[in-house]
């Protein structure tokens, strides 16, 4: 067998001169298992070598204790043999545990070849003992290796600086090699993640001889036995999850529930005792083996996450290579061609088996269904992890036809997205890596230029094992010890104050000023005064709504809308005010420099009915549609229920084609809103005549087409057919008036079913009660005037409420609030159905609970949901099953074929009806859909009603929330969140998709809810906060806000804590912000609005900055308590 150096080369002997450097034909610079045998190989084959070793207590320290098949070869090979030995095992192969639960999978070394684990202390001294009974082999123990120039070494040794010669130098000094640096190669270290590793005595894993790679954590565990009694455990630490002084918390909290027992029990005791190491896991492939005088090898020439256990294999065969190569051109081409496949194996096992997103999460259940399936795949699989097998032809073939698979795999309940958005992901990341991977091992470049690039060449491609930088959340504060005690005393304190004699909250809901113009207008067309009080407020209200330059939008963020501004203009003038008023001056030059015939349609119909529009100028809306069978496509009973109960009244009211006499003031308004005059224009040719601020989108072709259709209709219609449609459409708005308690489903329609009862006759008694009730829907005070809300929120706003308080119920006075609150909501239960609910084309409301309260007749399934999980959080026996049965049925009707929940009903057309869309201003509002938040409160509500009583669950129950899970699923974006319907918007969605996978019974190591937790802490601010802006509405994306905002904070944080997300330092921090932006008083301050309806109104609920926030802190305090007294009892 050849040595590694040709005798022409070897340096001649000396007798040791202190003049005189001593010369060697090799020298090895790290005394490790790698530098050790390959010095013993060298001499073995008869050159002089001489060998530093570093630091004494290396051997020590934390590394691979797991050696393959080839390796434990290498040992025998040298005359080392470790088995049997005390802290050592056989290895016969790996367990993989899989994330969800499900039983292991055996990867045994094939043919009967076994490895062997050993303590990383035995094995150095085991090899340097041989070392030192080498005669041709100095071994300088204490050596620290100074400098490395060409064929010197300078080192110090006890104290002496000594310089020695050898024709080569071999840097077997690990990641940060002197040999490595001597060459000018690049110096990054590139953290992949952290890794504790620990010794626990006193247990076994039960199958020995078996490493043991358990998944489900923040990132995989590896185990095995030591020997008897002793379990060698190393975890794997993502970056944003390393906080020095929270490691105790974090590791038992993460990690300890995923061991068996007993080697739980031992684990945390030894972490609590202090037994354990911390390293960094760092990535460098092997791109370069330095030159033919100084050559890399081991973890100085390339290292790997100790996962796959290649580390110290690689090594070794480098060791023997370099001492059996006759030069260094074929030991460089040998090896580059060996390592390829084990090392292309290594790279990709870590990021598929750490990385969280769905690709990822896809190729692995492919992987787990083929090595369970497919014998050869798990012998071909430690064929190539061990190095035995060593064809990349092979392991691309095998690669590839796993992806097919997990491509075609991605319709099995694990996984959460279609299979084009796998296919796309998997094509990226694979083709990114092979492109930048063989770039890296065979461009032109040179090896500085490869080593530099290497980590922005695999980014794309790692996006686990390569984190971003710009976004790694280093070991920094990790914040760990903040007092949540006095801000949650003052939030509760707060809240409780805020609690009704009736044992409800309700904070307003706040829009803009349409709805109290409308007020105005709807009372001038109908003749009524409005007390001078009242005129006052509600002009207080126009000047407080108003936007910095003079007009008014559809929200307080909003642009200005020439639908809004308009109608509080003409309200103002209606109220007395003067054209001139600094209130509405500026508002009556945007509104002639815009043009007021392009207002949109609602505004169009409302000066219509004031005599400052033509009804000639609008397209009409035809009684006669309700007259069609309910079959057909566009029946507006396929309508979302707030859209067709609009358009119902509309097409009532539109059908008389009232005007208002035109009066002093509304002549003067004529001509203050006109340019040219009212009497020159021609209102026929301006239907389609629409202010581009103002719209979401434009009609559709096809509604235009529509509207041309009811227009010709229009002239020449049936005058019987009409008066039977008018008639059938006035007995529908009593019945709608009468099942609401005279306050219609909002407003809006509310305003237009009594004008259309008024024009009918104008003394009609349900009209009155109608007008009575008005005062329902507003909310009134000096400081902000009087204003009209869209909604009532009693239910709703005590649901969260009482969900928020079950988690601080230690607080004074919050028991007695939650037996109040819980009597408020059972008594607005709806107790039975509605009288011809079906021939008025309505969900059976029986059982269900309404986002006002019992009196407003229109349940909602998420409204129902959350009012059930703030009963059930009082924690009380007097809960009625039945009327929890009833409520389980209401939400069940709202289920739609795709598995998905509705909001009021279930949706009833199988088409998108978004193109016949009148309403130009909104978006989404044509008919109902699957929307996250429904899904996600019925499902934790149906889920707490099963906790409670198994029995309420039905099996065809549990197999539509199973239906409602895949929904979820399904409809998560590749990137992890969910897109709100309700709310501002992505962060919104997510905090419900996160409830809804919770409740399904999704595991805290399940893809999808990790993905979903990892989305929300990308979006964190330096603060510690989340803030999303409202823009993002209209595009649908993700807009990030510049300022961190409370409640969106709160939601962000409640996902992530009922999530079980193990990162605590970034929680702590968004806890920490949520402190620190509180007021002394207990109430947070009010931010953006949070709150959102078809896609363009937002809203603000004022109560969430109040509740949400509560709720998070206490779910933080419940776990930080959860994670100290598991240490203690540990």
């Amino acid at each position: 067998m050849s040595i590694a150096l040709p005798a022409s080369h070897r340096a001649k002997r000396h007798k040791l001169n202190v003049a005189l450097a001593k010369q060697y034909d090799l020298a090895v610079i790290g005394a490790g298992p790698v530098g050790s045998l390959c010095a013993l190989a060298h001499a073995r084959r008869g050159a002089r070598v001489a060998l530093l070793g570093g630091n004494p207590k290396a051997s020590t320290r934390l590394a691979g204790e797991w050696l393959h098949p080839i390796a434990a070869t290498a040992l025998r090979d040298v005359g080392i043999d470790l088995e049997g030995r005390t802290h050592s095992s056989v290895g016969n192969g790996f367990l993989v545990f899989p994330e969800d639960g499900t039983e292991p999978i055996e990867l045994r070394y094939p043919h009967g070849a076994r490895g062997l684990a050993c303590e990383h202390a035995m094995l150095v001294n085991t090899l340097q003992d041989a070392v030192g009974k080498e005669a041709s082999l100095d071994f300088y123990q204490a050596a620290r290796a100074l400098t490395v120039e060409e064929d010197h070494v300078l080192f110090r040794t006890d104290g002496v600086d000594r310089q020695l010669t050898a024709e080569r130098i071999v840097g077997a000094d690990g990641r940060g090699s002197i040999v490595r640096r001597s060459l000018g190669l690049p110096q990054e270290r590139v953290t992949c993640s952290r890794m504790v590793g620990c010794v626990v005595e006193g247990t076994s894993l039960p199958q020995d001889g078996y490493g043991h790679v358990v998944l489900g954590g923040p990132g995989p565990i590896l185990m095995f036995n030591l020997g008897t009694q002793r379990v060698r455990i190393i975890v794997d630490v993502p970056l944003d999850h390393w906080a020095p002084r929270d490691r105790l918390a974090m590791l038992v909290e993460a990690y300890a529930a995923l061991l068996p027992e007993p080697v739980r029990s031992s684990f945390v005791a030894t972490l609590r005792a202090g037994n354990f190491q911390a390293a960094g896991n760092e990535l460098q492939p092997r791109l370069t083996y330095g030159n033919t005088r100084r050559v890399l090898i081991g973890d100085a020439a390339g290292h790997y996450h100790p996962l796959t256990a290649i580390g110290m294999t690689l090594g070794f065969g480098d060791a023997l290579a370099l001492a059996e190569s006759n030069d260094f051109e074929s030991f460089k081409a040998r090896r580059l061609e060996d390592i390829r496949a084990p090392e292309i194996l290594a790279l990709g096992l870590y990021e598929v088996f750490a990385d969280q997103r769905p690709e990822a999460a896809a190729l692995r259940q492919a992987i787990y269904r083929g090595w369970r399936t497919k014998p050869t795949l798990r012998e071909r699989t430690m064929n190539f992890l061990s190095g035995e097998d060593k064809s990349v032809r092979r392991l691309a073939l095998t690669f590839f036809s796993t992806m097919v698979k997990a491509i075609y795999g991605v319709k099995e309940p694990a996984m959460s997205h279609p299979s084009g958005n796998i296919a796309r992901a998997l094509a990226h990341r694979v083709t990114g890596f092979i492109r930048s991977y063989f770039w890296l091992q065979r461009s032109n470049a040179t090896v500085l230029e490869r080593l530099a690039s290497f980590r922005g060449r695999l980014q794309g491609a790692l996006l686990t094992s390569l984190p971003n930088q710009a976004t790694d959340r280093g070991p920094g504060d990790p914040l760990n010890v903040i007092d949540t005690s006095q801000a949650i005393a003052r939030a509760t304190e707060s809240l409780l104050s805020l609690q009704k004699d009736d044992g409800s909250w309700e904070g307003e809901m706040v829009w803009c000023p349409m709805l109290s113009a409308q007020y105005v207008l709807l009372n001038q067309i109908m003749g009524r005064t409005i007390d001078s009080r009242r005129q006052h407020l509600l002009l207080r209200n126009f000047e407080r709504t108003r936007l910095g330059d003079g007009t008014w939008g559809l929200h307080k963020h909003s642009q200005p809308y020439l639908f809004v501004t308009t109608l509080v203009y003409v309200a103002a003038r209606l109220l007395d005010l003067n054209q001139d008023d600094p209130l509405i001056s500026r508002a009556k030059s945007f509104i002639r420099a815009e043009g007021v015939l392009g207002i949109p349609s609602w505004g169009k119909f409302w000066l219509a009915l004031l005599n400052l529009y033509d009804w000639r100028g609008l397209n009409p809306v035809l009684p006669e549609l309700w007259l069609l069978p309910r079959e057909l496509l566009l029946h507006p009973s396929n309508w979302y229920c707030h859209t067709r109960l609009i358009y119902m009244a509309m097409a009532t009211v539109s059908s008389h084609k009232f005007q208002v006499p035109v009066t002093k003031v509304i002549a003067e308004l004529r001509r203050e809103l006109y340019t040219p005059d009212f009497e020159t224009v021609d209102f026929t040719a301006c239907h389609g005549q629409l202010r581009e601020g103002d719209l979401f989108a434009r009609p559709s072709r096809r509604l235009r087409m529509a509207y041309w259709f009811t227009r010709v209709y229009e002239r020449f219609h049936n005058k019987n057919l009409r008066a039977r449609s008018v008639a059938k459409l006035t007995d529908h708005i009593r019945w709608e008036l009468a099942s609401s308690s005279y306050t219609s489903i909002s407003p809006v329609s509310g305003f237009l079913n009594i004008l259309a009862l008024y024009l009918e006759n104008p003394n009609d008694e349900d009209c009155s009660k109608a007008e009575a009730k008005l005062v329902d829907w507003m909310w009134e005070d000096e400081h902000d005037g009087t204003r009209v809300t869209g909604a009532r929120s009693a239910s709703w706003d005590t649901g969260f409420a009482l969900q928020a308080l079950a988690s601080v119920r230690e607080q004074a006075g919050v028991q007695n609030a939650l037996k109040a609150g819980a009597q408020f909501l059972q008594s607005q239960q709806i107790p039975h159905s509605f009288e011809g609910f079906q021939h008025a084309y309505r969900n059976d409301p029986n059982g269900g609970w309404c986002f006002a309260g019992v009196w407003h007749g229109w349940p909602v399934t998420d409204c129902t949901a959350e009012a059930i999980l703030g009963l059930l959080a009082n924690q009380s026996d007097e809960i009625n099953q039945e009327a929890l049965r009833d409520a389980i049925d209401f939400m069940l009707r709202g289920q739609n074929r795709d598995g998905g929940f509705g909001s009021y009903e279930s949706r009833r057309s199988r088409f998108d009806l978004e193109w016949l869309n009148p309403a130009e201003m909104f978006g989404e509002s044509m008919t109902e859909r699957s929307y996250v938040e429904c899904t996600a409160s019925c499902l934790a509500a149906l889920a707490a009603c099963g906790k409670q009583n198994p029995t309420l669950l039905e099996p065809t129950t549990r197999a539509n929330m199973h239906r409602a899970e895949a929904w979820l699923r399904h409809t998560q974006a590749s990137d992890g969140s969910w897109r709100g319907v309700w709310g501002v918007q992505f962060i919104y969605g997510t905090f419900f998709g996160i409830r809804g996978l919770i409740a399904a019974g999704a595991r805290t190591s399940d893809p999808a809810l990790r993905q979903a937790c990892r989305w929300l802490l990308d979006r964190q601010h330096t603060d510690g906060g989340w803030g999303e802006h409202h823009s993002g509405n209209i595009s649908g994306r993700y807009v990030p806000h510049t300022e961190s905002q409370v409640i969106q904070t709160a939601w962000a944080l409640i996902a992530l804590l009922e999530a079980g997300e193990t990162n605590w330092t970034a929680i702590t921090a968004g806890a920490k912000f949520l402190i620190e932006a509180q007021y002394p008083d207990g109430t947070w301050p009010r931010q953006d609005m949070a709150g959102v309806f078809f896609r363009t109104a937002l809203l603000e609920y004022a109560l969430y900055r109040q509740y949400f926030p509560l709720h998070a802190l206490g779910l933080y305090e419940q776990r930080r308590r959860a994670r100290l007294a598991e240490i203690a009892q540990q």
